[in-house]
């Protein structure tokens, strides 16, 4: 019994020192007293040995010591300022300021419910930001000061909310000329880290500064939202005040965070992995030797990660990232054969499941192609081999038995490349194309890793019909059945923009090197309705009117026509020329204003005529996500003047109101011909916000929707991206939108995310002058494509005089929609993701019916 005690009065002792609480001190000095009552009478009865009392009366006498030396918070009540405000409404109050070093964890206090959760960014004791990367926190110290350590109180987990990518430090005397302080992320990494799974408040902490400084600076790296509860900033001895500043020189945070993000982020990502394939080899079944030999190795490859020499601007995070990363990876494909992994398995899951990096196979898989379509159609497939070896593997995939009469290029085989994000979790995503040779299709497969093979079939290539081949890999042989219907897939009814802005020569991640490669994806996945950034229209100026508003001399439309040229046969032609209260010196709500505006109208009209097209092809959204009423002052005082005028031309609108039925301005709404709302807004209004767009297109209104949100590559594609055009259907949608396809938030490329300064949203890979596939586009158009199927079977019930038929058919048709908006729950998180099968089981019910 004593010795129970003599191990909770330690540990008590420990838990003193480390966590530096009020309160605890006196716990502690109340536990050594009773303690040392006890082992002076246990020592005389002779219960424990006089060496081992006294040795235990020693550790408690040095671990209440510790205790009571535990460091003094420096930051306890300091100025704390940003370089860009605490933006997260949830949690942001006037007390932000004061709120990250006042001694209080939101986290354990009484915890506000909102939304029907209790994570600490609905607690207004916390900070919260959004998209702002990075987020730097200052504090001042008030005079120089001696620093060993900090620690930084924060959670993630869910709802979109991920670990930070790195958390620099920096010291300054001055507030100008700063001294790196290391990475608080890595540092911290001795003392613990983050659970991988699942919600979580987490500490990180370091007590290994050897620094000093008046202001202390924190350069938080984390997107799409960063959240800090409390950071503390330890003292350390008074003699490194006597040092030279340590740390390299730096002029800035941001340009800290510029310098060393690309490295941090590569090192993070071989340091997680390095730790898992080590908490793998410590919970197995292998011999100590063996479990010795990849320690041993492991712990040199975390050595190599340390050591790692800073990464170029134009480093790709394709995996492996390099040959440490290689190693440790290679480890774990010898760990998966020590315990009885073959070489190669091959295998398989849905095509839209989620795959971690470190997957143990399924060996008692029965790996199968299967493509069941309408003529017309591209649909997709995939299998899985997983390397439990130590060295890569160079393998293929030999096609036998293809289906008769099929056409050259009926078949894509794409090697699925695995790439980090700047959340740090790993996706296999882009669609690197293979050239077969002679019917093989050669894989390359690095050690330990798992290659995601996809397959497209494109049937307006294989006559209708029912085929069974097969693909040998390895001596393993996986059949593949091909059904393709009589039925033929019309065009698509269904729109799709991605706000392109194609127009000009640069925009994001595309440019005129780049741009055609770029159209011709968005063109081969049902994009038809490209979008021009206002430079493709002709703005005249006041000069250009007379005193009665006619215009003189023509407008100069050559940007716009070598636009519309990028694109032919386009369904539409939408451009946001981004509008203000006044056009060409008119002010909005006089005469001049209108007129000059239906002048330029009327303009637009005509020369959409001149080149063939009607002129309600081409759409203008006149300002972008209103959400103000004085935006919808400005849209409703030129819709006005535009459908006066010109009211062939369209209006396109995308209101972010969250009750648009309560909108003073309703014109600005009202007056739009294509009204788009953001689906995930329009979801939280509820019923009323449903019936107000039903009782709009009962008035000739056409209704779309769109979303933008991020990060896409850690979305489940067929959530996110498949499952929107159902939606669509359900309400009586006729088009949607993604922003952005180009949108790679700053980095040259989407082969580097480590780059981003904010959420990427391009679901392509692009390049300087490359675009790939995705599994994440496969997936838009895959939903395009059902939306058409839905449709047609919505045909043929209109068309049937089969009373039975068109129940019964009527009753799949509704179920299956109900299934699949049904489970709609606004998380797009592709770890956590929805049933990958169900959209394909109830399409191929729908699609049944069609045959």
């Amino acid at each position: 019994m004593f010795k129970k005690w003599l191990y909770v009065a330690y540990k008590i002792n420990v838990y003193a020192a480390h966590i530096s609480k009020p309160g605890i001190l006196p716990v502690c000095a109340a536990f050594n007293i009773a303690t040392t009552y006890l082992m002076k009478h246990f020592n005389s009865s002779k219960v424990l040995s006089p060496a081992l009392a006294g040795c235990a009366f020693s550790l408690l006498l040095a671990s209440c010591a510790s205790a009571q030396q535990s460091p003094v918070n420096l930051a306890l009540g300091k100025k704390v300022t940003f370089n860009k405000n605490p933006n997260y409404a949830l949690c942001t109050d006037p007390d932000d300021k004061i709120q990250l070093t006042d001694g209080k964890l939101a986290s354990e206090g009484p915890l506000r419910n909102v939304e029907n959760t209790t994570s600490i960014w609905v607690q207004k004791g916390t900070v919260g930001w959004g998209n702002t990367m990075p987020v730097v926190i200052t504090i001042d110290l008030g005079s120089e000061q001696p620093i060993s350590g900090v620690s930084y109180s924060t959670a993630a987990g869910r709802a979109g909310v991920t670990w930070p990518g790195a958390i620099y430090m920096a010291t300054s005397d001055d507030n100008k000329t700063w001294h790196a302080a290391g990475d608080l992320v890595a540092l911290s990494r001795k003392n613990g880290t983050p659970p991988a799974d699942g919600y979580a408040t987490f500490k990180y902490v370091t007590h290994d500064l050897h620094t000093k400084g008046r202001y202390i600076s924190f350069g938080v790296v984390q997107t799409p939202y960063a959240f800090v509860d409390e950071i503390e900033v330890f003292k350390g001895d008074d003699a490194l005040l006597n040092q030279p500043a340590s740390g390299e020189a730096v002029p800035s945070m941001d340009e800290l965070v510029k310098q060393t993000i690309i490295t941090s982020y590569a090192q993070r990502r071989l340091n997680e992995d390095n730790a898992a394939i080590r908490a793998e080899v410590a919970k197995s079944n292998l011999s100590a030797s063996s479990k010795s030999t990849f320690e041993a190795r492991l712990a040199k490859d975390s050595q190599a990660t340390a050591d790692m020499q800073p990464l170029p601007a134009d480093f790709k995070t394709i995996l492996p990232l390099n040959d440490t990363h290689r190693d440790i990876l290679a480890v774990h494909g010898e760990v998966l054969a020590a315990q009885g992994y073959k070489p190669l398995t091959v295998w398989d899951l849905h095509r839209y499941a989620w795959l971690p990096l470190l997957v143990k196979p399924d060996s008692k898989s029965k790996p199968q192609l299967n493509f069941s379509m309408l003529r017309n159609q591209f649909r997709s497939d995939d299998l899985l081999l997983t390397n439990a070896t130590g060295q890569e593997q160079h393998t293929s995939l030999q096609l036998k038995n293809p289906p008769q009469g099929a056409q050259k290029g009926w078949l894509q085989v794409y090697s699925v490349a695995w790439t980090d994000t700047q959340q740090g979790t790993p996706v296999a995503d882009a669609l690197m194309p293979i050239v077969a040779q002679n019917g093989s299709y050669p894989i390359d497969i690095p050690a330990g890793m798992t290659r995601k093979v996809w397959f497209t079939v494109d049937s307006s290539k294989v006559p209708a019909g029912s085929y069974k081949s097969t693909f040998t890999v390895n001596g393993v042989s996986v059949p593949m059945s091909v059904n393709v219907s009589n039925i033929a897939m019309n065009t698509p009814r269904f729109s799709m923009g991605m706000w392109d802005y194609t127009n000009v020569s640069k925009y994001s991640g595309l440019s005129s090197e780049n741009r055609q490669a770029a159209i011709e994806m968005m063109r081969s996945h049902y994009v038809d309705t490209p979008w021009a950034t206002g430079s493709a229209l002709p703005m005249p100026k006041a000069s250009d009117f007379t005193a009665n508003s006619p215009l003189m001399g023509k407008l100069d439309f050559s940007n716009f026509d070598q636009w519309v040229a990028l694109w032919p046969g386009a369904r539409r032609y939408f451009t946001f020329p981004s509008v203000g209260s006044t056009f060409a010196g008119a002010a909005m709500g006089t005469p001049e204003f209108d007129a000059r505006v239906g002048t330029w109208a009327k303009a637009l009209s005509a020369h959409i005529k001149s080149l063939g097209l009607k002129p309600s092809q081409l759409g203008l959204l006149l300002v972008d996500e209103p959400h103000s009423d004085a935006q919808d002052a400005i849209i409703a005082a030129w819709a006005k003047a535009i459908n006066a005028a010109a009211p062939e031309l369209t209006l396109f609108q995308d209101p972010t109101w969250e009750r648009p039925d309560q909108t003073k301005i309703q014109d600005a709404i009202t007056q739009a011909d294509v009204i788009c709302p953001n689906f995930p807004i329009f979801k939280r209004g509820g019923e009323p916000v449903k019936k107000y767009f039903e009782n709009l297109r009962a008035q000739g209104k056409e209704l779309w929707f769109y979303q933008c949100t991020g990060p896409v590559r850690l979305y489940d594609p067929q959530a996110y991206y498949r499952d929107q055009p159902w939606q669509a259907f359900n309400i009586g949608a006729t088009g949607q939108g993604f922003w952005a396809f180009g949108d790679t938030s700053g980095a040259a490329t989407s082969w580097n995310e480590y780059a981003t300064a904010r959420v990427s949203y391009a679901p392509a890979f692009i390049d300087k002058d490359t675009v790939y596939d995705s599994v994440h586009w496969d997936a838009a158009r895959e939903g395009v494509e059902d939306y058409e199927e839905l449709a047609m079977l919505k045909d043929a019930i209109n068309a049937s005089d089969n009373s039975a038929w068109k129940s019964k058919a009527q009753k799949v048709l509704d179920n299956a929609v109900a299934k699949i908006t049904g489970s709609w729950t606004g998380d797009y998180t592709w770890k956590e993701g929805t049933d990958p099968e169900m959209v394909d089981a109830q399409l191929q019910k729908v699609q049944d019916l069609l045959k």
